[in-house]
């Protein structure tokens, strides 16, 4: 064979090669896609206190781990106990004023019985010595005392029964005072509990650089909580997850632990990306420009769940993930072998 059999020959093989390479990159990307562009991920939560003071106690280390409910920080709470005593006391008196006010509307209402009792006697009374005046056997004066004296009886029960009505004004505004003295005294109560910082969730204080003697704002973030769920997030192009849906098998390696494969399943995929959320500015749109004629793909992020227990890694630690859909089944085997060549690879990488 001579130099230029031998060319020809190696020219074929490569272009052999690069077909079966380009046939396989196709199908593994079509139906067992896999990405490095994935990371762990755990739920960071700013903790800040809900009102303002100074820093008294700072209760954690940074990286300790804590429990829900746990304390993290209290601020000075002498201000707060000082607001709740002072609360209390409001709440003592408007309660004072509104069992006066309930026994005074008692008495209002007792007077109003025996208003009633009298003018319904005297009513009846001058109704008798009425009948008798027409028989002829009681005066004229005597009739018209009668008369009198339950008119009288009649104006004064209108005139308790007035009473009775500012009786009952005073023991609604009594009411409502109360319930306003109550309301501050919950809230200063509230004000005190919020003092005592606590975990909302169990996690790992991040970056703690609080110190004792520091002025708080409410709403401040002080440190940060890490969560102790962790979750796989990776982007892979749109094409690659045609066959992809919610349950898919994964195979996921951490780049800081070379050698293992950890299954799991992908939780969700998101509806979106930020490229294609249009702001209702008022503005006229603005296309996008580019002379380029084959354009990035776009990336969807995915959500995995893992299936066995989640290593202890930072949030943020680097993956990569191997999808296993239905419609790929018998490309399951050549996504295996890659994904084990890839967690080889991280002995050195």
């Amino acid at each position: 064979m001579n130099a230029e059999q031998s060319f020809n020959r190696w020219v074929r093989i490569a272009l052999a090669v690069f077909g079966v390479l380009l046939l396989y990159f196709v199908l593994i990307d079509n139906y067992a896609p896999m990405t490095p562009q994935a990371q762990a991920h755990r739920p960071v939560l700013s903790v800040a206190p809900r009102v303002a003071g100074q820093v008294a106690r700072v209760a954690v280390t940074n990286n300790q781990p804590v429990a829900a409910g746990e304390l993290l920080f209290a601020l000075d709470d002498t201000d707060y106990r000082l607001a709740l005593a002072r609360t209390r006391l409001q709440r003592q008196l408007a309660a004072a004023d509104q069992e006066r006010q309930q026994a005074a509307m008692r008495a209002v209402r007792a007077e109003i019985d025996q208003a009633r009792l009298r003018a319904e006697e005297l009513a009846r009374e001058a109704a008798r010595l009425e009948r008798l005046h027409r028989l002829g056997h009681m005066s004229v004066q005597q009739a018209e005392q009668a008369r009198n004296q339950a008119q009288q009886a009649d104006s004064a029960l209108q005139a308790v029964q007035a009473r009775q009505q500012q009786a009952e004004q005073a023991l609604a505004a009594a009411r409502l005072a109360y319930e306003q003295a109550d309301n501050a005294f919950a809230q200063a109560r509230l004000a005190l509990e919020r003092t005592r910082v606590k975990a909302e969730m169990a996690g790992r204080v991040g970056n703690l650089q609080l110190q004792e003697g520091v002025q708080a704002r409410a709403g401040q973030p002080l440190l940060a909580l890490i969560s102790n769920e962790l979750t796989v997030i990776a982007d892979l192009r749109e094409k690659s997850l045609r066959h992809v849906t919610t349950g898919t098998p994964v195979g996921v390696v951490f780049d800081a632990l070379p050698g293992r494969i950890f299954d799991g399943h992908v939780s969700s995929i998101d509806s979106g990306v930020r490229q294609g959320q249009l702001a209702p500015d008022g503005l006229l749109v603005q296309p996008e420009n580019t002379d380029r004629w084959v354009r990035d793909a776009q990336r969807l992020r995915v959500h995995i769940s893992l299936d066995e227990p989640a290593p202890a890694l930072a949030t943020g630690a680097r993956a990569t993930v191997q999808l296993f859909p239905e419609a790929g089944r018998w490309l399951h085997g050549l996504g295996w072998a890659q994904l084990w060549l890839v967690s080889q690879f991280r002995y050195l990488y």
